[in-house]
């Protein structure tokens, strides 16, 4: 399976672990962890997922407030945003 990213949530991301990074030394590299094994866990079984709006489907991640919001097209995992759970809760629907 192929995975595509939409610029904005690689945006999301690298904001995201530079804040944590920011906090704590190493941090933000927890963070990026993180992401990559939720990222594994979503590509292992993507149908599995909680789904919301639509064809959209969105995984938490541990440890953090974060989720990754994506939807499947074929063999295509299309990455939408890397969202945190306690702001602004559907913003990415137009991409």
């Amino acid at each position: 399976m192929r995975v595509v990213s939409h610029p904005e949530a690689d945006q999301e991301l690298e904001a995201a672990a530079l804040w944590y990074e920011e906090r704590q030394i190493d941090l933000g590299n927890d963070f990026l962890d993180e992401f990559e094994r939720t990222l594994r866990r979503i590509v292992a079984e993507p149908e599995r997922w909680g789904q919301i709006r639509g064809d959209n489907r969105k995984l938490n991640f541990h440890g953090f407030p974060y989720a990754i919001v994506y939807s499947v097209r074929g063999e295509v995992l299309y990455i939408k945003a890397v969202m945190h759970l306690h702001r602004r809760p559907f913003y990415w629907q137009h991409r």
